[in-house]
């Protein structure tokens, strides 16, 4: 049993017989969510520095919950948290597969490096990236982003060819907005056999 919930923008929990693995805390939780409703996570996966997928106060905040969570990651992920006396380690988990996959090119030139995490072989987080090469049968789906737009999105699952995506990076749209990008690319994406599963902040499904 695999159960997939999504609390925020990209932040989203994955939870198994196994292990609970919580994928990139950003500060969006602090404005948007409730924490208390996380769960018992017993591990952090990040895939990039930026603050939308990680926030300090966030990771801090689950390691004080539990002192026995690992928080996996980069090296500049790490060098990040290390001033936060939070330790990182580079080795990927139990149960999960790192690929190394450039963040695409945003306005001010930045392209840190970014790890596209595979979870228990069920799902997919690919950071902000377009370049992972491998998917698991669910794939998470940036939708609109500074470095994307929905074209590039849809393309990106078309390539990879997912059982079902997820979309994730919608936080610069509205309600109205995100019901207009969701729909549609879920009926472009339904042509190819994939299935767009319309999350929303803090809703989940069971596979």
């Amino acid at each position: 049993m695999t159960r997939i919930r999504r609390l925020t923008d990209s932040c989203v929990v994955v939870e198994t017989d196994r292990h609970s693995t919580l994928i990139d805390p950003g500060f969006h939780p602090f404005d948007h969510f409730d924490l208390e409703e996380v769960g018992d996570v017993d591990r952090v996966l990040i895939t990039h520095e930026h603050a939308d997928h990680v926030d300090p106060r966030f990771v801090r905040w689950l390691i004080d919950r539990r002192n026995d969570l690992t928080v996996f990651s980069n090296r500049r992920v790490a060098e990040r948290l290390a001033r936060e006396g939070i330790e990182v380690s580079g080795e990927p988990p139990d149960g999960v597969s790192f690929e190394e996959a450039l963040h695409e090119p945003i306005p001010t030139g930045d392209q840190p490096p970014n790890l596209s995490l595979t979870v228990e072989g069920a799902f997919t987080h690919p950071g902000d990236s377009h370049r992972p090469t491998v998917t698991a049968p669910v794939l998470a789906l940036p939708l609109l982003a500074p470095w994307t737009s929905t074209t590039a999105a849809v393309a990106f699952a078309r390539r990879l060819r997912p059982r079902q995506v997820i979309p994730i990076h919608d936080f610069l749209l509205g309600p109205d907005g995100r019901d207009f990008i969701v729909g549609m690319a879920k009926r472009i994406l339904a042509r190819d056999g994939i299935e767009l599963v319309p999350l929303g902040w803090g809703e989940g499904y069971t596979l």
